[in-house]
Order: structure tokens, then sequence, then C-alpha cells
């Protein structure tokens, strides 16, 4: 009785996430933002955004940033993903929520966005 009672409060949590707004897709937001292939979302006060400029930075990696707060784009932009916070990075088509460096890397380099060969991302240090 018990393990089927578990059960079934699992499945019940499990299907009260399916409620979930969807995000907004890529193309909506590159009309909202425009044509640049990596785009980051972010504020001036956001520790993980200091450290996604500073690994793009370090990357050699071109990229346009829009803070959330100050630009009526950048609200936009946080509006239409309805992210959960920032950092938000858009590479190509994908769209990042978060400070994932290894997956960014991933992403930069086989959109072949990385200096160096195309396809080899390079080692964080």
């Amino acid at each position: 009785m018990l393990p089927r009672l578990l059960a079934g409060l699992v499945a019940a949590a499990a299907l009260a996430g399916c409620e979930r707004q969807p995000r907004a897709d890529a193309s909506a937001l590159r009309d909202l933002i425009g044509a640049e292939p990596v785009v980051l979302l972010s504020t001036d006060w956001c520790g993980y955004c200091g450290k996604l400029r500073n690994d793009l930075g370090a990357w050699g990696v071109d990229y346009r940033e829009i803070d959330v707060e100050r630009s009526a784009e950048g609200q936009q932009a946080f509006a239409l993903l309805r992210s959960p916070g920032v950092p938000v990075l858009l590479i190509g088509d994908e769209v990042v929520h978060g400070y994932t460096p290894r997956r960014i890397r991933r992403l930069l380099a086989d959109a072949a966005l990385l200096p160096g060969r195309p396809g080899v991302a390079p080692a964080v240090p």
C-alpha cells in the first residue's frame, strides 16, 4: 500500500510541473534582439554574469550584452523568455539559462564561434 501511495505522489508531483508556461523559442527572441550570433542577457550585479563575461573574453568570443534591467529591449527579451534568472546566453538558435561553462563552450565550438580550430573547445583555466 505504501509503495503505491508514494508512486502516486511522485507521479502527481511530476505532472504538476507540466503546467509551466513554455519558454520562447530562439526565433522569436532573434526577432527582438537581432542577428548577432552570441547575445548575453545579464545584469551588472549578477556574479554569474560576471563569470560568463570573463569566460567569453578569455575564450576570445565576440558577443553582444544586453542588460535586462536597464534597457527596454532587455526587459522585453527577458519577459519573452520567462527565464528564472540571469545570465541567459543565446548562441545561434540555442538558449542557455544559467552559468554552464562546459555546455556553453561545447555550443560555441559546435557553432564555430570559438577562435582556433572549429569544433574544438578550449579548456577552462
